[in-house]
């Protein structure tokens, strides 16, 4: 370790530091730091204050504050004061954070329905798909109704959510079968299928205020969804007149 009174160049500074010289140089242009003195011949000379402004600057850095918030904040300069600066930086990571694990969720669950179903040859559509629902997801639902789903989801057994994986599709193709066949909504086969609807609707429609809203309209304004998971505007129309038709208490 080097004493106080000593001093470095620019190649010890950066190599101390992890850095690159042009590193340095580029924060020297930024007004970040500049050396304490020169050398003789003219050569940039760093002091033990140095040393401690370049930790800052790193440390404020790896905060996620971008190097003009830094070099206001350590002149003194700053527009806003460091606690909303961090805290817009919170928020910023927190984003970052959840846009992560839909992500993961998201693959998790392509993945998953490949193990369940097989791939039918098209295993690239699978994702394809998984990823255009989770971007149609972004865009219809709040952060705070994203997570409280991914919550739901995650909080049921693996094996509970593989019923769900299967249960799906199944009841969707059945459904769309009763349908073709001119099955009457109020017959006792379509309102097994309905009851077993709402069931499985019910885990994920209720865990944060005006989801089921929100779904409605997503799935009445994304024609995609309809192709994907085959659960059509159609479908909908047929399957609420068969709910109607259930006692008053089966259909809340």
């Amino acid at each position: 370790m080097h004493e106080p009174d000593m001093d470095y160049t620019v190649g010890e500074l950066a190599k101390r530091a992890g850095l690159t010289v042009r590193t340095l140089h580029h924060y020297e242009e930024l007004g970040l730091l500049r050396p304490s003195g020169r050398s003789e011949a003219g050569y940039r000379r760093y002091g033990e204050a140095d040393v401690l402004r370049l930790h800052r600057v790193l440390a404020l850095r790896d905060a996620g504050l971008s190097l003009k918030e830094i070099a206001s904040l350590l002149d003194g300069e700053a527009p806003q004061p460091l606690a909303t600066v961090l805290q817009a930086q919170i928020e910023q990571v927190q984003a970052q954070l959840q846009a992560q694990e839909s992500l993961l969720l998201t693959l998790r669950n392509a993945a998953k329905r490949l193990e369940l179903h097989g791939d039918g040859g098209d295993a690239v559509q699978v994702l394809l798909d998984a990823m255009a629902i989770r971007r149609v997801h972004e865009r219809r639902f709040s952060p705070e109704q994203l997570r409280a789903m991914r919550q739901q989801w995650e909080a049921i057994p693996e094996t509970g959510r593989d019923a769900v994986e299967l249960g799906w599709p199944r009841l969707i193709a059945e459904a769309r079968a009763a349908m073709a066949a001119g099955r009457e909504p109020g017959s006792p086969e379509v309102q097994a299928l309905v009851r077993r609807w709402l069931l499985l609707q019910k885990q994920f429609l209720e865990v944060a205020p005006g989801m089921k809203d929100t779904m409605q309209r997503m799935y009445a304004a994304e024609p995609e969804l309809a192709r994907q998971s085959g659960v059509t505007l159609e479908l909908i129309a047929y399957l609420r007149r068969a709910k109607e038709t259930l006692p008053a208490e089966e259909q809340s």
